[in-house]
């Protein structure tokens, strides 16, 4: 019996029995009417970025659900229209005879329906729904010869129904940059999510398309997707009653309108309070709407919440509408959403309900909060060839986006930073770029992003905010540096005796002390000294880096940060903090004396911005003291023994770097800050001739320059979307390019099956609970990320094991261990013997063999 004369509902969502649910017209409606909420919500700004017709291309993003190779996948639906043995006679089923990805072919069907109108790009945004792009456009499919007239008859129907209720496809090209291509991309895929959010939209029956308007204004309340209106008010009044610093009121002053700000200023002078009162201005005049604030790892996009949420708290009207998403806010809030593949026994619909479920459960939903605060890793995701790329573009437009710490990036990344302003400026965001310690060469770099016109010299001062705007003239404005301050700096080579009498010696003092190593492995060494150089109970103690589970290092950045912070209780008794490079930058930490291990220039004055920060009366000492321990590198020496000499620190950073920061600080007794800030950073990195340069650092110089060449290279290549196959949206992918790879891994009590597809669950923190293979629960995955942390990919013993769960809740490269009671991290199914323990005091760690050294893991280049 031939479909066309049954006229059987196609299905868009099979119910958990299997049979089918809503239809592929009813889901279409949906998905339409929640587009048409988003687009009514959008500001004036981002209106020009959408074509006319975009409400139909919306609704369409499933147009090739009506096809043999979708429809096919449902056995009930088979059987209730007597079509079970033909799919088996005509091979329905077979991939090879009949395409079965729906999205691909919602693409080839829009682009040939859109083709004599020159506007068949705009297939790609509802083609690439699911987070895969498959070109500029797609090649005719493999279709069942026999039933191509009755899918065409379907496929008619459906669009002639969805064009009466949203109107006609658009029928202008997208531009030539595409940022409002991807940016309808990334509306299609959002709309799309919650059109299925089965909280709101029923799977088992169609909704009239006047339900459907309301359910979607309902669903966009429910998950407070407006921005909230801002008071009137002035820098007190945000900022708890204190009053501007110059170079807040320069920032102020020039974001009057969108544009490129960047902001040059030292440590502790308030860039990030200037930054917020310029996205107040901005945002309270409509010039943009919502913002992001970026920063380089985990540990500061914490805090940086903190002091983010309290001036939302003072600026917006109304307290109902105060919701800052940030890296972990998922972790404290329920932001569950009900979602289910189309059909159950279809693996590429598991993986995607997966993925589009993790941008209301993860870190990613800070950037598609009207307020968010996060990595820079994930907006940068925005500009490479990772799945659904476009989201993160559009949950950034229009917004006000703060790049902080901008200097402390590679090659690799700082292009990519280049590129992801070049597209915020494309989608009518401001960016404001913060920085104590900025290069002339990569301020400049940063401005050709703008289009603006720019002078042949650029100004020197410092403190200094920069103003730039497509075809207009360059705004510099210099600020009031304040009063300077020394720094006694003391850089040579240091015994280990010498840094722990020292350190103890200040501590017992009651100073408070902080020791910066440049690896993980290095820094739980020193921990390790301390602890048994120190008399009990003398000083406090406490470590900080990455290997430890998201809930330990909650535990400890909160009682250390605070313990530093502006309002560090005086109890008299000193400490030490042993830490790696996440206390370096964006903490506002107070210290009296710092030990460094050799860094960049850069690095080592944002240290240095860590002494001193306030005002205090009870500093036992005249003027701060940093020491910079040096290696002892040997002079007229070749690669080999240079190489030697820098240790772990040469393969953290780049080697010829670390050799020009020793010339510098090596001559130094003392730096004012932040007069000489400009004056060190420059003697650091200008360019020198071969005759210039000590003869064993040439190859080193030639060795960076080439490494800088291959790197712009490869992030230029990673940000060509088309040309690339997307891969995995997963933290830091594409984004970075040094450092060792590393590994989720979940550290658990033990973990048993209970049934199947079903097991109990005992983690390190948390109450037991059971998980399912099959089925998502938001409480399983806020408690298992609360247990992880990043492991060294090449400690961890292989083949692992399948793990169902842990798929479904994380992603399939995650890994658990099991944790004994002497913290003994254990693999099961797996031969080889872990080296992997974890301590309360040390995190993940190579465990003690006997009374040997234990083995040292190898370090990523930065702790996130």
């Amino acid at each position: 019996m031939s479909i066309s004369s049954r006229s059987p509902k196609l299905w868009a969502k099979t119910l958990p029995d299997g049979s089918p649910g809503v239809s592929v017209s009813g889901h279409c409606v949906n998905v339409g009417r929640v587009g048409e909420a988003i687009l009514e919500s959008l500001p004036e700004s981002l209106k020009s970025l959408v074509p006319v017709g975009v409400q139909v291309l919306i609704a369409l993003h499933d147009v090739g659900k009506a096809s043999i190779g979708f429809q096919s996948k449902c056995d009930d639906w088979l059987k209730i229209n007597g079509l079970a043995e033909e799919s088996i006679r005509d091979h329905w089923k077979d991939p090879v005879q009949c395409e079965h990805d729906h999205a691909k072919l919602s693409q080839w069907i829009l682009q040939e329906r859109m083709k004599s109108s020159g506007s068949k790009l705009w297939a790609v945004a509802a083609g690439s729904h699911h987070g895969r792009i498959f070109g500029r456009q797609v090649a005719q499919p493999n279709l069942i010869a026999n039933r191509e007239e009755w899918e065409n008859e379907f496929r008619n129907q459906l669009i002639a129904e969805l064009v009466s209720i949203f109107g006609d496809l658009p029928t202008t090209a997208p531009r030539t940059d595409h940022a409002d291509l991807w940016f309808v991309a990334g509306l299609v895929s959002v709309a799309d999510w919650i059109g299925s959010n089965e909280r709101f939209f029923s799977p088992a029956e169609d909704l009239s398309p006047e339900d459907a308007r309301r359910k979607a204004q309902e669903a966009l309340n429910e998950i407070h997707w407006k921005r909230g209106r801002f008071r009137d008010s002035d820098f007190k009044g945000l900022f708890a009653g204190y009053d501007p610093k110059p170079l807040q009121t320069a920032l102020h002053d020039l974001a009057d309108r969108p544009g490129l700000f960047i902001v040059e200023g030292p440590m502790g002078c308030g860039k990030t309070e200037a930054a917020l009162w310029a996205a107040y201005r901005l945002c309270a005049s409509s010039s943009n709407d919502g913002f992001y604030f970026a920063l380089p790892t985990q540990v500061t996009s914490n805090r940086i919440h903190e002091r983010v949420s309290g001036f939302l708290s003072s600026a917006l009207a109304s307290s109902s509408t105060l919701r800052l998403a940030h890296g972990a806010s998922w972790l404290r809030e329920d932001h569950s959403i009900v979602l289910h593949p189309s059909c159950m026994n279809d693996a590429a619909q598991r993986e995607s309900v997966h993925e589009g479920r993790s941008w209301f459960a993860s870190a990613k939903h800070a950037l598609l909060a009207a307020y968010g605060v996060g990595t820079v890793d994930q907006a940068l995701q925005g500009v490479v060839a990772v799945k659904h790329f476009f989201v993160r573009r559009f949950g950034l437009a229009g917004k006000v986006v703060i790049l902080d710490e901008v200097h402390s990036y590679d090659v690799y990344t700082g292009t990519l930073i280049t590129r992801l302003v070049r597209e915020l400026l494309a989608l009518n965001c401001s960016v404001i770029i913060l920085s104590a310690t900025l290069t002339r060469e990569r301020r400049r770099e940063l401005l050709e992003c703008s289009g603006c016109t720019m002078p042949d010299d650029l100004s020197e001062a410092y403190p200094l905010v920069t103003a730039a705007r497509m075809n207009e003239r360059l705004v510099e404005r210099a600020s009031d540096p304040g009063a300077s301050r020394e720094v006694n700096v003391t850089a040579r080579h240091f015994n280990v005796t010498e840094i722990l009498d020292e350190c103890l010696k200040r501590a017992e003092a009651g100073q408070h002390v902080l020791y910066i190593r440049n690896t993980v492995a290095e820094a739980q060494d020193s921990h390790r000294a301390f602890a048994g150089a120190m008399r009990e109970d003398s000083v406090e103690l406490g470590l900080l880096h990455s290997r430890f589970p998201f809930f330990r290092r909650q535990e400890i950045e909160s009682r250390w940060l605070d313990r530093l912070g502006k309002q560090r209780p005086e109890d008299g008794k000193g400490s030490i903090l042993v830490a790696t490079q996440v206390v370096e930058q964006s903490v506002d930490i107070d210290l009296d004396f710092i030990v460094s291990d050799l860094a960049p220039t850069d690095m080592l004055l944002q240290r240095m911005g860590r002494l001193w920060r306030h005002e205090r009366r009870d500093r036992l000492d005249e003027k701060p003291d940093f020491w910079i321990h040096l290696p002892l590198v040997p002079e007229n020496k070749g690669e080999r023994e240079i190489r030697k000499a820098l240790g772990k620190s040469g393969r953290v950073y780049a080697p010829y770097v670390l050799l020009r920061a020793i010339e510098v600080f090596s001559t130094l007794s003392s730096i004012m800050l932040p007069h000489d800030i400009r004056k060190v950073l420059e003697a650091t990195y200008a360019a020198r001739s071969d005759e210039e340069e000590p003869p064993g650092w040439v190859p080193f110089r030639d060795l960076l320059m080439h490494d800088r060449r291959e790197n712009e290279t490869l992030a230029k290549a990673a940000s060509e979307v088309f040309r690339h196959q997307s891969q995995k949206d997963a933290e830091g992918l594409l984004t970075r390019r040094n450092g060792a790879p590393t590994i989720d891994l979940v550290l658990l009590r033990s973990c048993e099956q209970t049934a199947a597809g079903q097991w109990r669950i005992r983690p390190l923190e948390g109450e037991e609970f059971t998980v399912s293979g099959y089925e998502w629960s938001y409480t399983a995955a806020k408690t298992l990320h609360l247990n992880l942390v990043r492991a060294p990919s090449h400690s961890i013993p292989r083949p692992l094991a399948s793990t169902p769960w842990l798929a479904l809740h994380l992603h399939s490269a995650a890994a658990f261990a099991l944790v004994d009671e002497v913290g003994k991290c254990e693999f099961p199914d797996v031969d080889q013997q872990s080296t992997l323990a974890y301590g309360v005091d040390l995190g993940l760690h190579s465990r003690e063999s006997g009374h040997q050294q234990p083995p040292v893991l190898e370090d990523d280049e930065f702790d996130y």
